[in-house]
């Protein structure tokens, strides 16, 4: 494996080179290479972590030395002539220090483009960042990549570490780089990978989407020791999975009820907001085993007696917070109780409070910016602020991405705009094309062209984009500089042309946010996802409704919560019941396999119960086994080249999948039908005569038939549009029901939501799947950052084997208000509603228009002189 020299560049080490052939003269039989799939040719050495090892190593025959002996020992000194190359290779496996995984992000865990960077905030206790440390990059790259000019590069809290080209198009490939004393502190560290990439072949726009780095967060992350000094303050230094969440075990002792229950809920959601996690995976049962994760114990001092380690915490009295260390080869326990119900309550609100903000500057910087820079309205921004940084770029497509968090109550329409002021500036003899493109949430939102062949250098490229592309929550802003020339037709990338900056984009760009209208849509998962709205709305406590309490949906609910949770930025007091009966004029939460619901909480949010139990029947009895699928997630050099979370993993369906074919419609009584006519039984070239066609054509060619045609569209469009004005219209007295949402048949979860009334206390959202474990599975995908940022609409269908999310907007949409009335506000919403509702708009203004001219005409007649 490639090591890192002091100067940051990878250089390999020869002594595994000898290592290597010292094992293949001491084998006595062929051995295969092991790659990262399994046995075949290995391209390179790749090293994973202790107890991480892709396949394990087979002992060797009696009578051979183990690899590594002397050579000549029980074998014959040269292979026979016959094997091949790959088989002459042996396998080589060193062990290694584990790493501390990266966190789960909205970015996911791809470089792609020309120039591109990922940032990680890692937080580490302080003993942990005295430590000797190593940066660890696994990684895979696209096969166009050319590795003589591409580069990968890590930096920790501005420090650059190291670097290396980019060349792994066919297997992983592990590199490191040792961190300098000193560049790590106590508390939040950034984490920095930046890839600069060029194509082999191909110097058009197009191809540079070919261009792309994986990272393999199974194996990247910093090579530290485990934390000595983890205190209930440093909980955010638990170290995540392979895919970047953290476990959560939540030990039983006894099946709880479901008050004991409703409080271990509490617990995962303050843990989760105390870790500031973007990615929780919760599970009930028993300990948790080895480096990742933390174990949950949650009850009154009664209920909790006789737990492993507890009995070391002395009595208990009052609220107790208490963090046990690593036992064996158990990850550490925190400990929440008390000596009764409202004790262990209060150590639920303790433990939200906690929280070490501390770290570097440029950790402590970079922490809150992972979940979007929030932005509130009447805003002045510089994109400095952002973390966007000034840079000049010789390549051919710019893309400069940041995030920004609208707030939950945001309402999208076009009633403002957001002005993007760039500052920067491009070179002389780019093509005529070359223009600037800025996106929102993956839509077209402006296109400014690069016209002058002279060059420019600009300082307030003004750009508008409308709030209708912006959502709650979550927005991803990408501004793309498409700038090709001539010199790419040659497509020398060596060439010192290539290396001449064709665009200057400076960190005083700004964005000017205007004031916001601020009401809740209703229905709409956007606000759900963005701020837990129905659910942290004044009033009677939002319900979480179980019907089912088995582990897997437990699972599901407890993950689910934690996720809002993170959303709403506090514990959210659920109520936990079984029945979904009753819960008019309160939120509700309801998650639960299908065959356990209601069929009037199904239609409730839009859903058909039959379409549901036609779909789903097929797997209904599917189960998402433990092991490399569902939560426990899968990774293959496949789904690493597709860039799909790894925890958006499903097993092959152990029931085929089949969709019922649907009713047939009845058969027509032939005694009802009218008797054919001649021309319906005479063939299709006899309905008419020649002179008769002849005739028609020439009076449509005569242009005779025109004005009617015309006439007869024009009243045709009139009327329907008089239609539509008169169905808004009615909708404004009485809310129309919406038609029932069509399934997905790939879906394997569903998140719906529909509300009775005109409250954000008459809403219910519905968390659904086939069974339990594919419930439990479905939701540890729904909740990966990269995911959960795109629920919007007021249905979401989730394919958890690959992440595919498809949405279905609302057809009628109510504005809910959530804040104290005034009158720039109500003067927001409303032009927002009236944008939203173009049919009304125009009949309200016809209608003023109308009353302008009686009134006009009435007072006209009282004026002047008539004249008889």
């Amino acid at each position: 494996m490639p090591l890192p020299s002091r100067a940051g560049r990878v250089r390999p080490l020869p002594f595994l080179a000898a290592l290597a052939l010292a094992c293949a003269l001491a084998a006595g039989a062929p051995v295969r290479a092991q790659s990262f799939l399994g046995t075949g040719p290995a391209e390179r050495l790749t090293v994973p972590p202790t107890g991480d090892a892709l396949r394990p190593q087979a002992r060797p025959p009696a009578g051979q030395p183990p690899a590594g002996g002397p050579p000549g020992a029980g074998a014959p000194a040269r292979p026979p002539a016959a094997e091949t190359d790959a088989a002459r290779r042996p396998s080589v496996q060193a062990t290694i220090a584990p790493a501390r995984r990266l966190p789960a992000g909205t970015r996911g865990f791809r470089l792609s483009g020309e120039e591109d960077g990922l940032q990680y905030p890692v937080y580490l206790t302080e003993g942990q960042a005295r430590g000797t440390a190593r940066l660890r990059v696994s990684y895979l790259s696209a096969i166009s990549v050319a590795p003589e000019v591409s580069e990968l590069s890590g930096l920790v809290n501005g420090t650059k570490v190291g670097w290396t080209r980019i060349q792994a198009p066919g297997a992983v490939k592990v590199v490191e780089f040792a961190i300098p004393d000193g560049v790590l502190k106590g508390g939040y560290n950034a984490v920095t990978l930046t890839a600069s990439q060029r194509h082999r072949v191909d110097c058009s726009i197009d191809a540079t989407y070919e261009l792309w780095t994986q990272i393999d967060p199974s194996r990247s992350g910093l090579v530290v020791a485990p934390a000595p000094d983890l205190e209930l303050k440093s909980l955010a230094a638990l170290e995540p999975d392979e895919s970047g969440a953290l476990p959560v075990g939540v030990l039983l002792n006894e099946r709880p009820n479901l008050p004991r229950l409703e409080r271990m809920i509490g617990a995962v959601q303050a843990l989760a907001l105390v870790g500031r996690l973007a990615r929780p995976a919760v599970t009930f049962g028993g300990p948790l085993t080895g480096r990742n994760g933390v174990n949950l114990v949650v009850g009154t001092a009664t209920e909790i007696r006789g737990t492993e380690g507890v009995d070391d915490l002395g009595p208990i009295t009052g609220p107790r917070l208490a963090l046990l260390p690593p036992r064996g080869n158990r990850v550490p326990t925190l400990v929440v109780s008390g000596q009764g119900p409202d004790d262990v309550r209060a150590a639920i609100a303790q433990l939200a409070a906690l929280g070490d903000p501390g770290g570097s500057t440029a950790g402590t910087t970079l922490a809150p910016l992972v979940r979007g820079y929030e932005v509130h309205g009447g805003e002045r921004l510089d994109l400095e602020r952002l973390g966007v940084a000034t840079r000049e770029f010789n390549g051919r497509l710019l893309r400069t991405r940041f995030e920004l968090r609208f707030p939950a109550d945001f309402v999208p329409a076009d009633y403002g705009k957001v002005m993007l002021h760039l500052a920067g500036g491009y070179a002389a003899g780019l093509d005529s094309s070359a223009q600037i493109v800025v996106d929102i949430n993956g839509r077209n939102a402006a296109s400014v062209p690069l016209p002058y062949t002279r060059g420019e250098v600009f300082d307030d490229q003004a750009i508008p984009l409308p709030l209708s592309l912006w959502r709650p929550g979550l927005n991803r802003v990408e501004i793309s500089a498409q700038l090709p020339n001539a010199s790419d037709k040659v497509c020398d990338t060596l060439s010192p042309a290539a290396r001449q900056p064709r665009f200057l984009f400076l960190d005083r760009t700004r964005l000017e946010i205007p004031a916001l209208a601020r009401a809740v849509r209703s229905p709409d998962l956007a606000a759900v996802k963005a701020g837990a709205v129905p659910f942290v709305a004044p009033g009677p406590r939002p319900r979480l409704v179980l019907p089912t309490t088995d582990r897997d949906t437990a699972d599901a609910a407890a993950t689910l919560a934690a996720r809002l949770a993170i959303a709403a930025k506090r514990v959210i007091d659920f109520e936990l019941v079984s029945d979904a009966g009753g819960t008019e004029g309160r939120a509700s939460l309801v998650v639960a396999p299908a065959r356990a619901l209601n069929p009037v909480t199904i239609q409730s949010v839009g859903l058909d119960p039959e379409e549901i139990r036609r779909v789903w029947g097929g797997r209904a009895e599917t189960v998402a086994t433990p092991g490399p699928f569902g939560a426990e997630g899968v990774l293959t050099l496949d789904r690493l080249r597709r860039d799909l979370p790894m925890r958006c993993a499903l097993p092959p369906a152990a029931v085929p999948v089949s969709v019922a074919a649907p009713a047939a419609p009845p058969k027509p009584d032939p005694a009802t039908q009218p008797p054919p006519t001649a021309a319906a039984n005479a063939p299709s070239g006899a309905l008419a005569t020649e002179a008769e066609i002849l005739a028609r054509w020439d009076q449509a060619l005569s242009g005779s038939a025109f004005v009617p045609t015309v006439l007869r569209e024009g009243w045709s469009g009139l009327a329907n549009r008089a239609l539509k004005l008169r169905d808004d219209v009615s909708g404004l007295v009485e809310k129309p029901a919406g038609p029932s949402v069509s399934l997905d048949p790939r879906a394997s979860l569903i998140i719906a939501e529909g509300s009775s009334g005109h409250a954000l206390s008459d809403s219910t959202v519905l968390v659904t799947a086939p069974n339990p474990s594919m419930l439990k599975a479905s939701v540890s995908c729904l909740v990966d950052p990269v995911v959960w940022t795109r629920l919007v609409g007021r249905a979401a269908f989730l394919d958890a084997s690959d992440g595919t999310l498809t949405t279905v907007e609302p057809d009628h949409v109510a504005l809910i208000e959530t804040r104290a009335w005034s009158l720039p506000n109500f003067r927001l919403v409303s032009a927002a509603w009236l944008s939203l509702n173009p049919a009304s708009y125009v009949g309200m203004t016809l209608f003023m228009a109308l009353c302008l001219g009686l009134a006009t005409t009435g007072l006209v007649r009282q004026l002047g002189r008539r004249n008889d």
